[in-house]
């Protein structure tokens, strides 16, 4: 997975939700590749090229702790239900776990032979997914930071993993095509999908797991059935690839951020039910990730021009 190295200033452009822009959050000296708001959705997590993850007030902007240990690229990042624990995922082959009162380092979780890209908690907090690109998943008892299982079946890089609001299920996109449901439980595969030969980059789960979606390379987003697996939509989403996909809080709106090399991204806000566009936000350089803000309210999108933003909802 490419998290793009160009230093693009993302701007907004004509006819774009940029009235709605709440905050921009400046202080990382490279490229942002993640975002992840706390379940209280009072902060925001980043983490960045700069080998650093960053904790931010989402109500203000304001930067509220700094994270380093990591010796290469943050490029995933996650935060506990309880706001307690912040989990950073690097380049380096390593995940930390931070206690984020005190901002040090609980555990460093090793065993990925290569980049972690994805991580993901369980609802109660107790288990952490992560991805890589060894083509492996690793599941994590985040109490003593001892492996628990190892999912293997990806024919390569694991680019997106997210929990079922169930809390048994866990999904995953590969670059090798697929996306894949697991038991978490029972560490068994359940289904494969098959993404017609697309790489997948991201992928997203609907708060009552009725659809997933998965963002592609060359910027196509497709929607499945939660029960059936069977294609809702298909979406010419993006120019380049589509980074970065999440579903709101009330299952209702799909955003989807995206980008080539050194050619303008976007942002996009879709209807989930008809495939309808609703919205779109112009930048001239590649949206890494997106984020719902739990209250349905906000949303953040990170960059390649270092920046992250915040706007609000649009009416």
């Amino acid at each position: 997975m490419r998290h793009g190295i160009v230093l693009l200033a993302l701007c907004i452009g004509a006819g774009s939700i940029n009235g709605d822009e709440l905050h921009s959050l400046a202080g990382h000296t490279n490229w942002v590749g993640a975002v992840a708001f706390s379940s209280d959705a009072t902060r925001l997590a980043t983490g960045s090229a700069d080998r650093s993850a960053r904790l931010w007030d989402a109500s203000d902007g304001r930067e509220l702790a700094r994270f380093a240990g990591h010796t290469d690229a943050v490029v995933s990042v996650a935060m506990s239900s309880d706001g307690k624990t912040l989990a950073t995922g690097s380049y380096d082959h390593t995940v930390r776990l931070w206690d984020i009162a005190s901002r040090e380092t609980r555990f460093i979780l090793r065993g990925h032979r290569g980049a972690v890209l994805s991580l993901n908690f369980s609802l109660d907090g107790k288990m952490l997914a992560t991805s890589s690109i060894d083509g492996t998943i690793r599941l994590w008892d985040t109490a003593n930071g001892l492996e628990q299982g190892t999912l293997a079946g990806h024919k390569s890089w694991v680019n997106a993993i997210r929990f079922f609001p169930d809390g048994k299920s866990l999904g995953s996109g590969s670059s090798d095509g697929t996306v894949r449901i697991w038991n978490a439980a029972t560490r068994e595969l359940e289904t494969t999908i098959d993404a017609t030969n697309a790489e997948v980059r991201s992928i997203a789960v609907a708060p009552d797991g009725s659809a997933l979606a998965a963002g592609l390379r060359y910027g196509k987003v497709k929607v499945w059935d939660g029960s059936t697996w069977k294609v809702r939509h298909e979406l010419a989403a993006h120019k380049g690839d589509a980074w970065s996909v999440a579903f709101s809080p009330d299952g209702k709106t799909l955003l989807t951020g995206g980008g080539d090399w050194n050619q303008p991204g976007e942002i996009k806000l879709w209807d989930p039910a008809t495939g309808q566009l609703r919205e779109t936000i112009t930048a001239t350089g590649e949206v890494l990730s997106v984020a719902w803000s739990p209250s349905g309210k906000t949303f953040a999108a990170a960059a390649a021009d270092r920046s992250v933003r915040i706007w609000a909802m649009p009416k």
